[in-house]
């Protein structure tokens, strides 16, 4: 009597992987921790042949085939904790899943050419996948899952994690050899630098993107512009809306004060009408760009894709070597790319005021434009005449000075549109006058508005600061704009923003003065457009040190970072006090 196949099938499996899954469990943490800290002599030392590296792989391999069938390690061990933060020690898992495989790939490379230049390449993998394994088995500590199960986090907190979080994956997809057009030049600094510029929205380049990386490199950071372009509260709204989850209260109140909603219920409708404008925004700049890049590059359909979303995101990353400086008498792509960044510069509540305006009504007394529209546009409409006639008179002579004058009035009223954290340039920025430059500097300094995709310290920002000035001036108490009086605690909260920010910027110009040996007015300018997210640069960029990098990484992250986390820091509650110190007089001035 024969036997049937699923018994045969059972025995095979108690036979051959019941007795390896009993042996897999019984290898203690220490021993896997020494296997590790061997194979990682092994494939470091340069005095060993490169046969060592076979008996590396393979001992790093047995690790990997534990992490995959010891199910305490990524599940059981982490029951406790819910699964957002369960999603921490699985993601190191996949980490160090990929750049195994990766490293394995590459290693057939070398091995079939042991004179090749991939050795960096090995090692940096190597690097990484150890170093998430590791970080799988100190997940193990009780102090730290004790840590994680009780961590709650605050929005404002919640925020700079998610940055850094897609930062770090950005960084670690960037770096893989399917993403650069040759695999020998990958660098874990250049990739960060990249990774940050893009989720950052800020668009500095320590290269030609389009020369270095391969079609799925520049998906990646176009994923990486859109994620940081609206957010990553937004997107996590966006989840819970997805998976018909409900939204924290704090969450929902700190965001009611970011989008300006009426109440919190609004939240999520606010959050859906967001992602529809931007979706349909950056759909017909593509259409209407894609008519123009016709005969540009190989693929002009992803070319218009690609600048739609990096000019309504803000970010100013393009594909052309030289930026958009081949396009400066192309005067209706420069005009569609102009309207592109100035409406994600406005503010997605000025945007969702806009739509409410009942075009096709006759009775139009039910809509409104609200005060923080009016405040917009108008600082708005204001700096854009300032900086485009500023630009025209100081560059007349200068960069403008071989173009007919209907072509250099687009030409400065471009480049005074993209200053405001937008990043793309017609005109070539190195050979501007040091009078330009000062003016494109306050430019970037002020930004673009509250909850948009620009950076700075924010158009409203400043004309609170205007307001301000002009009610000591004339001796007034009362701070007022538009026949409307703004409260004292707005005052406050514009004054800390723009010290902390002027404070932060010297501070990180302060330590690139020190590494580098650039001018201090080149300096200067990549500081200021690196912590506002502009992404305008005179030639300092391409010349940083890698520690120089890290600085101006770190400048780029504390750009997005800082102003908004202070916003959302002061949105929350003013607590008072339970008395109050009597009042002193102080000179000043």
């Amino acid at each position: 009597m024969k036997t049937p196949l699923p018994l045969l099938k059972t025995d095979f499996f108690e036979k051959i992987f019941t007795p390896l899954l009993t042996f897999l469990r019984g290898v203690r943490i220490f021993s896997l921790s020494g296997i590790l800290l061997f194979s990682f002599l092994l494939d470091f030392s340069v005095w060993f042949p490169l046969f060592c590296k076979v008996i590396a792989i393979l001992l790093q391999g047995g690790v990997v085939i534990k992490l995959i069938f010891e199910e305490r390690y990524l599940f059981l061990r982490f029951r406790k904790l819910t699964w957002q933060k369960r999603l921490v020690p699985i993601a190191l898992f996949g980490i160090s899943l990929l750049f195994y495989a990766e490293k394995g790939l590459i290693f057939i490379e070398m091995f079939s050419q042991p004179a090749g230049s991939l050795t960096q390449t090995y090692r940096l993998y190597s690097i990484i996948f150890l170093s998430s394994a590791f970080a799988i088995y100190v997940l193990r500590l009780n102090v730290i899952i004790r840590f994680l199960s009780h961590l709650s986090l605050r929005p404002a907190q919640t925020m700079a994690l998610g940055f850094m979080v897609i930062i770090l994956l950005g960084t670690l997809l960037l770096s893989l050899p399917q993403m650069v057009t040759d695999p020998s030049k990958i660098s874990l600094i250049d990739a960060l630098f990249t990774s940050t510029s893009a989720t950052t929205v800020t668009g500095l380049t320590l290269f030609p993107i389009s020369e270095y990386y391969r079609p799925t490199g520049l998906w990646v950071i176009l994923a990486l512009i859109q994620l940081g372009g609206l957010g990553i509260m937004t997107f996590g709204v966006l989840f819970s809306l997805i998976s018909h989850k409900r939204m924290g209260l704090n969450t929902a109140i700190t965001l009611q004060g970011a989008f300006d909603t009426e109440s919190v219920g609004n939240v999520r409708k606010e959050i859906q009408q967001i992602f529809l404008i931007t979706l349909t925004i950056e759909s017909i700049g593509a259409l209407l760009l894609w008519a123009f890049f016709t005969r540009e590059g190989s693929d002009p359909l992803f070319t218009a894709f690609f600048h739609a979303i990096s000019a309504f995101c803000n970010a100013g990353f393009s594909l052309f070597p030289g930026n958009l400086e081949g396009h400066i008498t192309h005067v209706p792509m420069n005009l569609i790319i102009a309207l592109l960044i100035i409406m994600g510069g406005v503010g997605f509540p000025v945007l969702n005021n806009l739509r409410r305006y009942p075009l096709f009504k006759r009775s139009r007394t039910n809509w409104r434009l609200s005060f923080h529209s009016k405040m917009v546009l108008s600082i708005s409409a204001c700096l854009l005449l300032a900086g485009t006639l500023g630009i025209y008179i100081f560059e007349y002579s200068g960069t403008l000075s071989s173009l007919s004058w209907y072509e250099k009035w687009v030409a400065a009223a471009f480049q005074s549109v993209t200053a405001r954290t937008a990043g793309f340039n017609t005109l070539n920025t190195g050979q501007f006058r040091d009078a330009t430059l000062l003016l494109l500097i306050i430019l970037m300094w002020i930004g673009g508005s509250p909850a948009s995709t620009a950076g700075g310290i924010k158009t409203t920002t400043f004309g609170v600061m205007l307001a301000t000035l002009r009610a000591m001036l004339r001796n007034r108490e009362e701070v007022s704009l538009f026949k409307r009086s703004v409260s004292p605690l707005v005052v406050q909260k514009s004054l800390s923003i723009a010290f902390v920010s002027s404070g932060l910027v010297a501070l990180l110009l302060l330590f690139l003065l020190t590494t580098e040996q650039e001018s201090f007015k080149s300096l200067m300018f990549e500081t200021v457009s690196a912590y506002n997210t502009v992404g305008l640069s005179i030639g300092a960029t391409s010349q940083l040190s890698p520690i120089g990098k890290l600085i101006v990484t770190l400048t780029m992250f504390l750009g997005r970072i800082g102003p908004l986390t202070l916003a959302f820091i002061l949105a929350e509650r003013t607590s008072k006090g339970k008395y109050n110190y009597p009042q002193e007089r102080v000179m000043v001035g």
